[in-house]
C-alpha cells in the first residue's frame, strides 16, 4: 500500500483523520492541523531554511529535511532529558508503554479496517483496552 486515510471518531465525537503515503516526491512531508470550535493549531514541516521565492512562475523553496536525524535531533535531546529527570525525581514519564501499545492497536485497527472493508472499533483489536487503563504515578 502506497497511500491511505484513516478515519477515526473518538468517543467524545470528535474526529480525526491521518493521511499517509509512502512516497511524497517534493520531500518528507510531516505535518499536523488541528481545528474546532474554538481555533485551531498547526505545526508545519521543518526545512534547511526559511526562504521563499516568489515569481510570476510560481513559489519556490528547499525540500523538508529529509533524513529523521535531522527532522527529529531536538526532539530525541529533549526526550531524554525529561527522562533522566524523570530517572532522578521519581516521577512518571510523559509518553510510556501503555502509550506506545495504544498507537500500535490503532495502527492495527486501521490494517483490520482495511483488510475487512468496514469500520473497526478498537475494543475488537487485541490488547489492553483504554478504557480499563488508569494512571498511576
Amino acid at each position: 500500500m502506497d497511500t491511505a486515510i484513516v478515519t477515526m471518531t473518538f468517543a467524545n465525537g470528535a474526529i480525526g483523520v491521518i493521511d499517509n503515503s509512502r512516497q511524497a516526491v517534493y520531500g518528507y512531508d510531516q505535518r499536523v492541523e488541528v481545528f474546532g470550535s474554538m481555533g485551531s493549531a498547526a505545526a508545519a514541516n521543518d526545512h534547511p531554511n526559511t526562504a521563499e521565492i516568489s515569481t510570476a512562475a510560481g513559489l519556490m523553496r528547499d525540500k523538508p529535511l529529509h533524513f529523521f536525524l535531522e527532522r527529529y535531533n531536538e526532539a530525541y535531546v529533549q526526550e531524554t532529558a525529561l527522562f533522566i529527570d524523570a530517572i532522578l525525581h521519581d516521577t512518571p514519564v510523559i509518553v510510556d508503554g501503555h502509550d506506545a501499545v495504544q498507537a500500535e492497536r490503532i495502527a492495527l485497527a486501521a490494517k483490520m479496517s482495511m483488510e475487512r472493508g468496514r469500520p473497526v472499533k478498537l475494543s475488537e483489536v487485541p490488547g489492553v483496552s483504554l478504557e480499563s487503563q488508569t494512571a498511576t504515578p
